[in-house]
């Protein structure tokens, strides 16, 4: 790529960024360093929770407890976002969520653990991003700004899991006392970045903020779900596609760090850079593909980027040492990746006035299958094989994700 053309390329971005609400940016900013400080425990959480007694089975049965909570309160919570103030909502979720850290920080076994789950849940949904994000966007600037975001945003975090590991060697190592400390400074970031939100975070200004009396009753709670799916007939098959996809996800994310420790021998800088791998992916790919996404629409690029993910995948059952775990990594940021192409097909889907109930409704679906996926996958640990949580997936994506996606059409340069 040539001088000029990075130069305008950067510049594209530049007013992609300058295009978008304030709102939005302050929102940016909290994701970024909240990221940060996430992604000091992230990698070595479910280590942490085998150190404090969980087994397979129980430690899928401990990450069963999100999904739980998630589908429980998606519905309302999303009903609640299309009617009432979403910068209230946010605020209280990321008000609630500093509890977290605190609770694992003070956690002297894996039975305090389900408790900071559902709690995590349940904040993660009243302060989601993701409604603001999808009315604030528009269809020409998405992936790309969700990918300044998610990409560019990301570069703090690419020093986030190598810091964590030196802070767990400082302390002793993998071991419940070693990866404690990790809880408290995220703790504290959590009450700062609480504050700024806060201080700095603007109403979001909505027609269906002040319904009369006669449109309340017409969109009363089910009324207005029916109404939901009267906007596109493809919903439905949409949401077959999202559970699928959330489905296979969750069983990898819950145990992938600890098979790379306990069957594949890495070590804490070894996990520390297969997350940072996955970063730095991030990083470099996040924008170029939001704006190829931009351009030639969202299904190609699906197509361009399982394959990656089917390698990555593949590496980490065949990795002759831990070294090699790094190039899985790598290849891992690609599935993020992925995850941010398929959360704007879904938010493309319905107009901006639906965005809080179309995402309850997957919000539901989706946590109805996420609930049995960490116990399916310590079930298939213990009595199939390790290996089989990711081989698994390769074939869904071939034989379910694949040929759902190709009968949808293009959500690109639809009506919003």
């Amino acid at each position: 790529m040539t001088a000029s053309r990075i130069r305008t390329y950067a510049k594209e971005l530049e007013n992609v960024w300058k295009r978008q609400q304030n709102n939005w940016k302050i929102i940016v900013w909290r994701q970024v360093f909240n990221r940060f400080f996430n992604e000091f425990t992230i990698s070595y959480q479910n280590i942490f929770i085998r150190q404090l007694g969980a087994s397979p089975v129980t430690l899928g049965f401990v990450n069963s407890f999100a999904p739980i909570m998630s589908t429980v309160i998606s519905i309302p919570i999303g009903w609640l976002q299309d009617r009432y103030s979403l910068r209230k909502l946010f605020i209280m979720g990321v008000g609630l969520f500093t509890l977290v850290p605190i609770i694992f920080g003070l956690a002297p076994s894996w039975e305090w653990i389900p408790f900071a789950m559902m709690m995590a849940a349940f904040c993660q949904k009243e302060g989601s991003c993701m409604v603001i994000c999808n009315i604030s966007l528009e269809n020409k600037d998405r992936l790309t700004a969700k990918s300044i975001c998610e990409g560019i945003g990301r570069i703090p975090t690419l020093f986030a899991p190598i810091a964590a590991a030196i802070i767990i060697s400082f302390y002793g190592g993998l071991t419940v006392d070693g990866i404690r400390p990790l809880y408290w400074i995220r703790a504290v970031a959590s009450v700062i970045l609480f504050l700024f939100v806060a201080t700095q975070l603007k109403e979001i200004a909505r027609p269906q903020l002040h319904w009369g009396e006669e449109e309340k009753k017409k969109y009363g709670f089910i009324n207005s779900f029916r109404d939901l799916f009267k906007q596109n007939s493809i919903l439905k098959i949409w949401i077959v596609y999202a559970i699928t996809s959330s489905f296979f996800r969750v069983i990898m994310t819950s145990f992938r760090y600890v098979y790379l420790n306990e069957i594949k021998g890495a070590d804490q800088f070894i996990i520390g850079g297969v997350a940072t791998a996955a970063v730095l992916m991030q990083i470099i790919c996040y924008t170029p593909i939001g704006r190829l996404s931009d351009k030639i629409g969202r299904k190609k690029v699906i197509y361009l980027l399982l394959p990656i993910v089917w390698v990555s995948n593949l590496i980490y059952i065949l990795a002759p040492r831990p070294e090699f775990l790094l190039i899985a990594g790598l290849l891992t940021g690609i599935e993020a990746i992925t995850f941010v192409v398929e959360n704007a097909i879904s938010a493309e889907l319905v107009p901006p006035d639906y965005m809080g109930r179309w995402v309850g409704v997957t919000g539901l679906f989706v946590g109805l299958v996420d609930i049995p996926a960490p116990i399916i996958g310590g079930l298939i640990w213990e009595h199939i094989g390790p290996t089989y949580l990711f081989l698994i997936p390769i074939l869904i994506d071939i034989f379910i994700k694949i040929p759902i996606l190709r009968s949808m059409p293009e959500t690109l340069h639809g009506k919003k």
